[in-house]
């Protein structure tokens, strides 16, 4: 059973590692193209629309997170009527949230004229964009449920195949488009093209994959009645959920009430470059929430804080890996890639940068958190959630951006930072978090003092890396890796589950 959960977990992060680097150079060149041919304002409506969309999707409360808890168990042990059952009810579920996706989308869409008011954006190009991003939104809650399997049984990569194979191939089409039209109806037509063409391919690969899987949405109602600890499970995670929300979709909604759609656009190619990192982690330990169930619901508890060490010191050494590199390089990279109009100021980088030093590193303890199925600090997610947002209204109000960042990072601190882990290692662990502190505060330390190094030989040489892509690339060769290098060294020496990790590399011989 390990082998095979090595195996899976590796063929998922071949795929999305691929894919990964294909989407990022694809992304970063579209960019500039999308910008400089439909302009600002566009792209920061379609930005500003998705974050309303992620909100009415916050109806769907956690269930599909739930689905895979309780597909764990039958995968295992092949019972494919249960599977059947579960992935039936999940599809009866998802009608439902669909539904509701729906009629919200279309209550909201009615606001358009007071919100948009002083934009210069036509109310059809709005209306248009809108309902086409909501189209395809509501593919997956109406045909594409089914792919749920796929994801709890460990095999993501067939669905990232086709998923970013369409993606890549959308873009393609909307650069060619956009180009040589300028037309932004048609930029957005092809989100619905690509993903109806996304839809159709996955359930025929379903289909191949998995011939027994007869699902009825019609049966839910009664299946439901077998399965109440799902919906417990669900009002849980709903309210984490919500406060996911406002951490990670509400920024691009409050900068435009608090600034302008032109500042969303800013603001989004620093959280591109940070999207496309975090969408590293993403691709390459896709599916991993699915192979730690498995490692927890085998109960060596040996094993498990090996993993757990292993796996967070991966997440902590990368991120602080690329903390290092854009803590010097980010807006250089802005200025050569989109102009130098659209950098930002060095104290909001800072917060930006420190904000995705938490987001990156908090899956070391939130997928042992799901294993565990530890849902139910529900006042952690309120809490977080009302600091965030009180902050946020009192400081943005008056400082715009900054009060933004500060909300979301406060609230990181007090509940991810702070909370979480103790959480964990209270209730699943079973034993003192101190053990945690102790080696996380050996992470931090050393990549505070990699970063006063890297600032210290930028300071004694006089070197400031100018935007363009030769002076970054020979910045990055001469001061940047150099430091990477002695901090993978120290986290490899000094760190726990350093030495293990890297004896997991297949050429590492002992």
């Amino acid at each position: 059973m390990a082998s095979e959960r090595v195996h899976k977990t590796v063929m998922n992060a071949k795929v999305g590692f691929v894919f990964y680097f294909l989407s990022m150079f694809l992304t970063f060149f579209s960019r500039r193209i999308f910008l400089e041919c439909l302009g600002d304002s566009f792209m920061g409506l379609t930005t500003t629309l998705g974050s309303i969309l992620n909100f009415l999707n916050i109806s769907e409360i956690g269930i599909g997170t739930c689905i895979a808890y309780f597909l764990y168990k039958p995968i295992e042990e092949n019972d494919h009527l249960k599977i059947n059952e579960i992935v039936s009810l999940y599809g009866y579920l998802y009608r439902i949230i669909g539904t509701i996706v729906l009629v919200g989308g279309i209550l909201v869409s009615a606001s358009f004229p007071f919100v948009f008011s002083n934009e210069e954006l036509s109310y059809g190009i709005i209306y248009f964009s809108f309902y086409v991003i909501l189209g395809s939104n509501l593919l997956g809650y109406f045909i594409n449920y089914k792919r749920i399997l796929l994801d709890s049984d460990q095999k993501t990569y067939k669905v990232s195949i086709w998923t970013q194979t369409g993606a890549i191939l959308r873009t393609l089409v909307q650069i060619g488009l956009v180009y040589y039209y300028k037309n932004p109806y048609l930029w957005v037509g092809m989100e619905i093209v690509f993903n109806l063409f996304t839809c159709v391919v996955l359930n025929y690969v379903i289909a191949r994959e998995y011939p027994w899987l007869k699902s009825s949405k019609s049966k839910g109602r009664t299946i439901l009645k077998k399965y109440p600890e799902i919906l417990q499970k669900s009002k849980q995670i709903f309210v984490h959920r919500m406060k996911d929300f406002f951490l990670s979709r509400s920024d691009e909604i409050l900068i435009f009430a608090f600034e302008s759609l032109q500042m969303v656009a800013f603001y989004g190619n620093y959280t591109m470059i940070v999207g496309k990192l975090t969408g590293l982690f993403s691709n390459v330990f896709v599916g991993m929430n699915a192979s730690i169930g498995n490692l927890v619901a085998e109960d060596n508890k040996w094993n498990i804080h090996k993993v757990f060490w292993e796996y967070a010191t991966f997440r902590y050494w990368t991120t602080g890996v690329f903390i290092i590199a854009l803590t010097f390089l980010i807006n250089p990279i802005i200025s050569w890639w989109v102009g130098p109009q659209y950098v930002l100021a060095n104290h909001l980088v800072v917060l930006i940068l420190a904000i995705m030093y938490v987001m990156l590193t908090r899956p070391s303890v939130d997928l042992f958190l799901n294993a565990y199925g530890l849902y139910g600090d529900v006042w952690a997610a309120y809490a977080e959630g009302i600091i965030n947002v009180s902050i946020t209204i009192l400081v943005g109000y008056y400082y715009g951006l900054v009060g933004i960042l500060l909300g979301k990072m406060v609230s990181l601190i007090l509940i991810v930072v702070i909370w979480k882990p103790y959480y964990l290692y209270r209730d699943g662990l079973k034993e003192s978090v101190l053990h945690y502190w102790k080696n996380i505060l050996i992470h931090a330390l050393l990549l505070v003092a990699c970063l006063l190094l890297n600032y210290a030989l930028e300071t004694l040489s006089g070197w400031h890396a100018e935007a363009t892509i030769q002076d970054i690339l020979l910045y990055a060769l001469c001061i940047t890796a150099p430091v990477i290098i002695l901090y993978s060294l120290l986290v490899y020496l000094l760190c726990p589950g350093g030495k293990d990790l890297v004896a997991r590399i297949p050429f590492h011989k002992p």
